[in-house]
């Protein structure tokens, strides 16, 4: 099922896609912290995630899918779009080419951002799905090449944390996504890989482990450099 809503504002419309319940909260709230004058319409279609687990990757159906919400999207009146889900990076950026606005995809406006730390960074990355860990960690060793620099990713799975989610656990996320990137404590940057554990980042700041690097954050940044 795909639901629209949002929040309007005085600045530009930002269109946000979802494919995960549990990231709606986090890009607005970050918005609302950094950037509260942007009008918000979001889309979200659970289909998505459930078809990737049903078939373990990307199928032709995900690609429709998600080409029609972008569309809509733009439809809609977007100046640009942000899709939150980490796992769809390649299929977003299929279409992306061919629509008038800008699209990011879920954690690029990250990875430009922990390249900023260091000029050869050491990361510390934590995902609550092995797909998104897999994904990310060939998008920055990408990133690296293209920028002639050198970088090192210590990658860790928070195991758990995505049913405690799904099942509306959100405490024991969190636990589970802290317990893991405490580990990654003296890295350059510690990348919480997906939207929704965007709500650790304080709980490790309290802690005194970072620093910490969301999804949210970066992306509402970036955003707002293109079009504030």
């Amino acid at each position: 099922m795909t639901g629209l809503g949002g929040n309007a504002g005085s600045g530009p419309r930002i269109g946000l896609v979802h494919a995960l319940y549990g990231s709606i909260v986090p890009i607005e709230r970050a918005f609302r912290a950094s950037w509260p004058e942007a009008t918000l319409a979001s889309l979200y279609d659970q289909s998505l995630y459930l078809e990737f687990d049903r078939a373990g990757r990307t199928t032709a159906y995900i690609e429709r899918r998600i080409e029609t919400l972008l569309r809509l999207s733009v439809e809609a009146g977007s100046e640009a779009i942000l899709f939150t889900g980490s796992l769809f990076g390649a299929p977003v950026r299929a279409v992306a080419a061919d629509l008038p606005v800008p699209v990011l995809t879920a954690y690029e406006a990250m990875i430009e951002d922990a390249f900023a730390t260091a000029a050869r960074p050491r990361l510390g990355l934590v995902a609550t799905v092995q797909g998104t860990i897999d994904m990310m960690r060939a998008d920055i060793e990408s990133h690296a090449r293209d920028n002639a620099t050198t970088v090192e990713v210590d990658c860790r799975l928070a195991e758990g944390a995505m049913e405690a989610l799904q099942a509306g656990d959100q405490a024991r996320h969190d636990a589970l996504v802290a317990d893991t990137a405490s580990a990654l404590a003296g890295a350059d940057a510690i990348l919480l890989g997906q939207f929704s554990m965007a709500p650790v980042a304080e709980r490790l700041g309290q802690a005194g482990i970072g620093p910490v690097l969301t999804s949210p954050g970066s992306a509402v940044a970036k955003l707002r450099r293109l079009l504030g």
